[in-house]
């Protein structure tokens, strides 16, 4: 089984900010890669069942769970040498720098 994690993506002047829920899955579990402009998220949430009572029943299962992976495609501003990732209450943020804008520079033509 598989689920999604919601994320939110915001884009400040300076950064791009991802917020992605993650309740009930450990940091150590979640995988953060960053490969030729794509951002890939991966982790597993496990069942609390293995931690029930033997003898208990299972009445109702709503919480998803099992392994997860996410991708996003960053736009060329992105700054891959300065990505940063915490998670606080069960929510992994994960920052992006910008790159400085280019700046057009004048060419001086050899005569």
């Amino acid at each position: 089984m598989s689920w999604l994690p919601p994320v939110d993506v915001f884009e400040h002047p300076d950064r791009f900010e991802l917020y992605v829920d993650l309740p009930g899955v450990d940091p150590a579990s979640v995988e953060l890669v960053l490969d030729d402009g794509v951002l890939t998220l991966k982790g597993e949430r496990r069942t609390v069942q293995a931690e029930q009572p033997a003898a208990g029943r299972l009445w109702r299962s709503e919480r998803s769970q099992g392994r997860f992976e996410r991708r996003f495609v960053l736009p060329d501003a992105a700054d891959g040498e300065k990505v940063q990732a915490k998670t606080e209450h069960g929510v992994l943020q994960v920052t992006i720098a910008k790159r400085a804008p280019a700046v057009a520079q004048r060419i001086k033509i050899a005569a």
